[in-house]
């Protein structure tokens, strides 16, 4: 679900800033089952924040898949396990997406399971980090 909403919330930053329209974005998941829809209780929690998850459909990462980006976001140290074990090539691109945020805590916390408060508190460290992100993109663009 961290994924998913981390994608959601550049597709709004793209919106929001033309400039970033030419960035190749997707959300993948390391233990992802293919096509699955997100979770009932965060696609709630985007539409609260203003987002939509309703579309979206789970992919797993692959080795092909990796190799057609320039940068990789993990989440927390479980992610960056499974996914270097299966994709060692991917560590020089690879970042916790928290490092976008100074001072923030090294993981992101999957939230499943959890509170709605808890939930809500995940989705908005990921909005700031994704906001982060952009303005960083922007900056590198000569915005």
């Amino acid at each position: 679900m961290r994924s998913a909403f981390a994608e959601a919330c550049f597709r709004h930053e793209v919106s929001q800033h033309p400039k970033l329209k030419g960035i190749r974005f997707a959300s993948a998941g390391v233990r992802a089952e293919p096509d699955e829809r997100a979770e009932p209780h965060a696609r709630a929690m985007a539409k609260q924040l203003g987002l939509s998850l309703e579309s979206h459909r789970a992919t797993r990462t692959s080795s092909g898949l990796l190799r057609q980006y320039d940068q990789i976001f993990i989440m927390d140290q479980l992610n960056e396990d499974l996914l270097l074990g299966d994709s060692p090539e991917a560590q020089p691109k690879t970042a916790y997406l928290s490092s976008l945020i100074p001072g923030a805590k090294k993981e992101i916390e999957d939230p499943y399971c959890q509170t709605a408060r808890q939930l809500e508190a995940c989705f908005r460290t990921i909005q700031l980090a994704v906001r982060n992100l952009a303005v960083n993109c922007l900056h590198e663009l000569g915005d």
